[in-house]
């Protein structure tokens, strides 16, 4: 468990994506394997965290109970085929705080939804030269980094390279 309060939060209960904290710092990112770890993580976060991107595997997505759900948080539940991705759609016809995508596609909605923090930052920051600065260039590496995962995903699923 990390000891910061990171904006983007994987809830990994089978362990798969170890991985995933090479490629994302430990103040933006946390990755917990423990579900009472990760919501109490979750819960405990201090206020000046904007919005909290909480990602969770479609077998915890429970989680998202209006009697638990947690203030300026963004859901997104990565599920494993499409019969998964419709039933979460029925069951939660879309809000703007849940996002419902294929596993495949978690580390793009990672990627994304760290840009947006940066971006986030770089506007509270815009007073502050400096850390306006590291939060715009953070945010344009990262985007770098999510073009080319993308071009690699186009390349997977039709088989032609986008044009450049």
């Amino acid at each position: 468990m990390t000891v910061n309060n990171p904006p983007l939060v994987l809830l990994d209960l089978q362990n798969e994506y170890q991985n995933y904290e090479e490629i994302f710092d430990s103040q933006s990112f946390g990755r917990f394997t423990d579900r009472a770890q990760c919501l109490q993580h979750v819960s405990s976060r201090p206020a000046n965290i904007r919005a909290l991107h909480f990602f969770i595997p479609k077998s915890e997505h429970t989680i998202i109970d209006p009697n638990i759900i947690f203030s300026n948080t963004i859901y997104y539940i990565y599920c494993m085929d499409d019969q998964s991705i419709n039933e979460m759609n029925q069951t939660y016809q879309f809000p703007m705080f849940v996002k419902i995508f294929d596993v495949e596609s978690l580390l793009m909605n990672l990627r994304g939804a760290i840009i947006a923090h940066w971006i986030e930052q770089a506007n509270r920051t815009q007073h502050q030269p400096d850390e306006h600065d590291i939060a715009l260039q953070v945010g344009a590496e990262l985007s770098n980094a999510l073009a080319e995962e993308l071009r690699q995903h186009m390349i997977f699923k039709t088989g032609v390279p986008p044009d450049d």
